[in-house]
Formats: structure tokens, C-alpha cells, sequence
């Protein structure tokens, strides 16, 4: 059987839990005891999931080991396995919680990015956390397939004793509350940030944190008017009279007889007309 033991709320506790690493397709039981020193301890088995149980620590700061024991059995027999370790070697906290990562109005090249400590973690006053917080470029063909075999080959989960891998990215490690300003990326590129954790003085960093996505600050676009623009804007308001297509200038030529004078006449009425109007 494959057996896990981890901190990730100390000093209450720890927790134990196992799996078989390929099924057996008969009933099995599973028996896990730990031994601290000399002294057994009570692991409280979770009602869900099934394969875990909870052991509170009842002194701190030893050097004693704790033991810890699975045995599985079934109709073909049975199999055990042992874990040793110290209390320290175990702490591993969850991941910085509610990460929000937003534009600095005004400066292209910030981004301001605050989280909680995970609520596991019962207390952060005493026992405080450091962080490491970690940003890039979103490239699609580099990110576009983020999955947890790629965070746990580059480092991104499981125990690790040094910062987690950048991704060729950029990092930072803050000690000092739970809020960073990045002060170098680019205007107008899109972010993707993710922060992890770990206690002050013991090992392991935590796992990443679910990513969020920010894009720093872009001064809006002004509307800018081209010189043809204006040329066509000037000619569109500028007119000149032109004759109504209904209206026909008189020739006398063509007109016969007496009538000439009375049709030039009207003619020269209806021109003034429109003349009058555009004044």
C-alpha cells in the first residue's frame, strides 16, 4: 500500500492517508497504527473520505519520530507498510486562498496582487507564512496545457525544500504579509499569477495556488482626426447655390411668338425666388 503523512495545520495535527497503487477486485481492510516513542496514538478516521485519519499532536518541539504503520490485508493475505519521521518533516501548508491580482491605475507597468492565508492554517500569528509568488507573460504555447503533471514535474507540487519552479517566469520570495506590487510588466500583455506557501522555519513549500489571470493598465485610445478628414468635413459644410432640376433657363431662341416674354419672365421670377432663400 502506498501511505502519505502531512501537516497542513500545525501545530494541531496531522493527517495519514493510503491507497493501493493498482486495484485487487477482492474485499480489503486496512489496520494503521502510530507510535510516538513508546506511546501509541488514537488516528480518528474521516467518515469521507475513508482511506484517511487524523492524529492531534500532544507535545511539540521533540525529537522523537513518530511510526507509522499500514497493513493491508485481504483472502490472499496481507501487507504492510512503515513511515518514519519527525513532527517538522511532515508540515506542508494548503495554498494561499482568494488570490486577486489587479491593474495599478495609471502605471502600465504594475500589477497589484493580494491573497489569504488557507484557512487550514489555524494560526499565522504564531507560526507565520512566507510566500513565494510567481508571474509570466500568458503565452498560449506555453500555457495553453497547464495540468498537474506538469506542476509536479517542474516542481509545482508535491514536497519541495526550495522555492517552486518559475517556469522560466519570474519570482519573488515575501515574507512580509500577504499583498505585492510587481513593478516590471509589460503594458497591455496578459498575466498569469499563481503564490505559494510555507511556514517561516520548516521545510516544504505548499502547492501553487489556483492562477488568476490580470492585465496591467492601458491609457484609452484618443480619437484622432486626420487633415482629410477636416478637408472633407470643411467641403461638406460649405455650399453654393445650383439650380432646382425642375427649372429651366429661358432661351429665346426657342421660344415662338408672344409668349417668349412671359415664360423668360417666370423663369427669372422662380430664380430670384431661390436666390432670396439662400441668402
Amino acid at each position: 500500500p502506498v501511505l502519505m503523512c502531512r501537516s497542513n495545520n500545525y501545530p494541531k495535527g496531522f493527517y495519514c492517508s493510503w491507497h493501493l497503487p493498482s486495484p485487487t477486485y477482492i474485499p480489503n481492510s486496512f489496520n494503521i497504527s502510530v507510535i510516538h516513542g513508546t506511546r501509541e496514538m488514537v488516528c480518528e478516521k474521516d467518515v469521507f473520505p475513508k482511506n484517511r485519519c487524523h492524529i492531534r499532536y500532544l507535545q511539540l518541539f521533540l525529537t522523537v519520530k513518530y511510526r507509522v504503520t499500514l497493513t493491508v490485508m485481504n483472502a490472499l493475505g496481507k501487507n504492510s507498510t512503515t513511515l518514519t519521521f519527525d513532527e517538522f518533516a511532515i508540515v506542508k501548508p494548503d495554498p494561499p486562498e482568494s488570490v486577486v491580482a489587479k491593474p495599478v491605475p495609471n502605471n502600465p507597468w504594475r500589477l497589484e496582487v493580494v491573497w489569504q492565508n488557507p484557512s487550514s492554517w489555524p494560526d499565522p500569528e504564531s507560526f507565520p507564512l512566507k510566500f513565494f509568488l510567481r508571474y509570466q507573460p500568458l503565452i498560449l504555447d506555453q500555457w495553453q496545457h497547464i495540468s498537474d503533471t506538469e506542476l509536479a514535474r517542474t516542481g509545482g507540487s508535491g514536497g519541495s525544500r526550495w522555492p517552486p519552479a518559475l517556469w522560466g517566469g519570474h519570482g519573488v520570495e515575501l515574507s512580509d504579509g500577504t499583498l505585492h506590487t510587481i513593478t516590471d510588466t509589460y503594458a497591455g500583455k496578459e498575466y498569469i499569477i499563481q503564490v505559494a506557501a510555507k511556514d517561516n522555519d520548516i521545510d516544504t513549500w505548499s502547492d501553487w495556488s489556483v492562477a488568476v489571470h490580470a492585465t496591467p493598465w492601458m491609457e484609452e485610445p484618443k480619437h484622432l482626426t486626420t487633415e482629410a478628414q477636416v478637408t472633407e468635413t470643411m467641403s461638406a459644410s460649405t455650399s453654393s447655390f445650383v439650380p432646382p432640376p425642375t427649372t429651366k433657363i429661358c432661351d429665346k431662341r426657342a421660344v415662338v411668338g408672344s409668349g417668349a416674354v412671359a415664360v423668360c419672365w417666370t423663369a427669372g421670377l422662380v430664380l430670384a425666388a431661390y436666390g432670396v432663400l439662400f441668402i
